[in-house]
């Protein structure tokens, strides 16, 4: 199979997990990184061990460069679709983090322009791709817990207030929906579609939420109905940790991910725990897995490419998906105000 050759721009902390899975990729290697500020950029390359002519201080450069095959994108949110277009019109197969965009016609625009230069585009949930997810799926499938009825997911965190941060930053896309809240919303339209073996849409969002000093959501709250009576409640927080977790109920039993968003956090192993309750009996599935957490997105998006593949595939996140979850994160900031 062919090797991918990756390069990256934005070499920051999710740039660094994603070059740590990256090394444990079967499919590809990362080979580049492009920086505007030269000090971080020659930092991360030194770590990596990248060669001295793919240290680029221009992302034009990077794109221009025939050895890479795909780019990751892991600047601030606001860049992102920029960014990611500039690499899909040079010809690049694109991996982008979350959000791809900042509104769902910029995400739908990224879709658009990859499909018509028919390269691969990939917004970047590392937990989609870990095999809990995959496991977890299976399970309901197979009916142990029933016929699903509703779901709560959340994902927060309490980080100290700075103005000068991203999290708290209007101008560098900050608050807690668009920093975290596409993982509760990406799990509910998940396991919503399970029967249907496909993403869910909701028929309707409601929201609710606090906006903080700096004039972004800091904690929001939310509800879905989907169209087969599925219902979800949803949480994500910059400044309130919260259970941060997945459960789903079904008519005979319910199933719980205690770990969902990060197993294995920055290092690994990657392990993780699928609890299934029935007629009062609990039990757990422990899954082991030595891998890096951002392995498995690493792996699945080079060997998507080599494939010749323009995106993922259910349970992970496709194009499709990405826009349908763009559109309910807008929504449920719009609930907000």
């Amino acid at each position: 199979m062919t090797m991918v050759r990756w390069g990256l721009v934005g070499p920051g902390n999710i740039a660094r997990n994603f070059a740590d899975g990256m090394a444990q990729a079967a499919s590809g290697v990362l080979i580049a990184v492009a920086s505007r500020t030269e000090a971080s950029g020659r930092a991360f390359a030194d770590r990596y061990g990248l060669d001295e002519t793919k240290r680029y201080t221009d992302y034009r450069d990077l794109c221009a460069d025939p050895q890479v095959d795909a780019i990751h994108i892991a600047t601030p949110h606001p860049f992102h679709a920029e960014q990611a277009l500039m690499a899909i019109r040079a010809g690049k197969h694109v991996s982008v983090e979350k959000p791809a965009g900042i509104t769902a016609a910029e995400v739908r625009t990224l879709v658009e322009a990859a499909e018509q230069c028919r390269v691969f585009f990939m917004e970047a949930y590392m937990y989609l791709c870990h095999p809990q997810i995959a496991r977890a799926v299976e399970i309901i499938r197979s009916g142990e817990i029933g016929t699903l009825r509703h779901m709560r997911a959340s994902f927060g965190f309490e980080a100290p207030f700075s103005p000068s941060s991203r999290l708290f930053s209007q101008e560098l896309g900050g608050g807690a929906i668009l920093d975290v809240g596409g993982y509760p919303v990406s799990a509910a339209r998940l396991f919503a579609g399970v029967a249907q073996g496909r993403y869910a849409e909701p028929e309707t969002i409601s929201g609710t939420g606090s906006i903080g000093q700096s004039g972004v959501v800091e904690v929001a709250h939310g509800a879905l109905v989907f169209a087969n009576g599925i219902t979800a409640e949803i949480g994500c927080a910059i400044r309130q940790t919260m259970e941060n977790v997945i459960h789903v109920e079904g008519d005979r039993g319910s199933l719980v991910l205690p770990t969902p968003w990060t197993p294995g956090r920055d290092r690994g192993p990657s392990d993780a725990r699928i609890q299934v309750t029935t007629a009062g009996q609990r039990r757990v599935e422990d899954l082991r897995h030595p891998e890096h957490l951002f392995a498995f997105e690493a792996e699945a998006a080079s060997r998507a490419i080599a494939e010749g593949r323009t995106g993922l595939t259910w349970p992970q996140m496709s194009p499709a998906f990405s826009m349908g979850n763009n559109t309910v994160l807008e929504n449920w900031r719009a609930q907000i105000g």
